[in-house]
């Protein structure tokens, strides 16, 4: 069963109506509390040995920080700020004590460089290298963004180059010889959530829908469209990319463009701006933050790729599948 297809059957399953929750499945997200307007944020996610990291390139220190940072992402989507965290383990007997000092190092770092506090969780021994992070974060006042808010005429922006993370994921399974590490293997070992951007547009009410990148952004900016009832075009001249990236993907005999498309674990953020407010990104800009315009929103559903050669291609989900 595809991934979508599973949790839509959960989403119908469990729908439930509660005066406390104000918006379940279907964002990057819950949203829970008193009030609407200052509402909670929860977010979980689950990592496992050789499907979400390869420990032959993974190092401890750099999975501990990914692992939060993975889930700090879904805060900073809606514009939130990550406050509690709780960490669930599943170590094998022949992970050692100095392994694991590096690790919980790692996202002891991560949490004092994004304000967060442990809170609990829990611990278990078995056969597979496993782990489970749950993020809890607050709107502190600010409305959040949710995925459902995009309309036709709105411009489709991301907060940084596409595909890195995934190339340096392709580079790692290469076996690439390297003297040091590439950007493009640390953007896959030791990504940044975009919390402050995300803040800053949230506050600013600059954008009218968004979502983090961990999926790739056909599939991402899929969510998007579904959620909000729209269509999507993406100008394949306009993908963001690092320097050298073509020449690396090249080398390794890969399609630029579909690792743009399809790779994930950017941590990045999609999102859309109505026209009128596009002006206002500039003071953003002036402050450092990169914000790249890829595509526009229209009317119709599904998201749509314009070829440099001026043919157009369904891309809709064809990112990263977890099951």
């Amino acid at each position: 069963m595809a991934e979508r297809e599973l949790i839509r059957k959960i989403r119908e399953r469990y729908h439930r109506v509660d005066s406390m929750l104000f918006a379940g499945i279907g964002d990057d997200c819950a949203l829970f509390g008193n009030t609407a307007s200052n509402p909670w944020m929860i977010t979980t996610d689950m990592l496992v040995d050789n499907v979400h990291f390869n420990l032959n390139w993974h190092d401890p220190y750099r999975l501990g920080r990914k692992s939060i940072a993975a889930n700090i992402s879904d805060i900073a989507a809606m514009g939130g700020i990550p406050k509690f965290i709780l960490l669930t383990f599943c170590f094998p007997p022949a992970v050692k004590d100095e392994w694991l000092e590096q690790f919980l190092g790692g996202i002891g770092d991560m949490c004092s460089e994004y304000g967060c506090a442990v809170i609990g969780g829990d611990t278990v021994s078995g056969n597979e290298l496993s782990f489970s992070v749950t993020v809890v974060g607050t709107s502190a006042g600010v409305s959040p963004v949710k995925r459902s808010g995009a309309l036709a005429g709105d411009i489709v922006f991301v907060s940084g180059c596409l595909g890195s993370a995934a190339l340096g994921l392709k580079l790692f399974q290469a076996g690439m010889s390297v003297e040091e590490l590439t950007l493009f293997h640390l953007a896959h070992l030791d990504p940044s959530p975009q919390v402050k951007l995300g803040r800053r547009l949230a506050e600013g009410k600059l954008v009218s829908a968004m979502q983090d990148l961990s999926d790739g952004i056909a599939t991402d900016l899929a969510h998007i469209c579904h959620e909000s009832g729209v269509g999507a075009i993406l100008d394949e001249n306009l993908l963001p990319m690092e320097e050298n990236f073509s020449e690396y993907c090249n080398a390794l005999q890969l399609d630029p463009t579909a690792i743009q498309l399809k790779g994930g674990e950017e941590y990045q953020l999609v999102f859309t701006v109505p026209a009128d407010k596009e002006t206002s990104l500039h003071g953003l800009r002036k402050e450092g933050f990169s914000l790249y315009r890829i595509g526009e929103i229209q009317e119709g559903q599904g998201v749509r790729l314009q070829r440099k050669n001026g043919r157009i291609e369904d891309i809709s989900y064809q990112g990263y599948e977890h099951t």
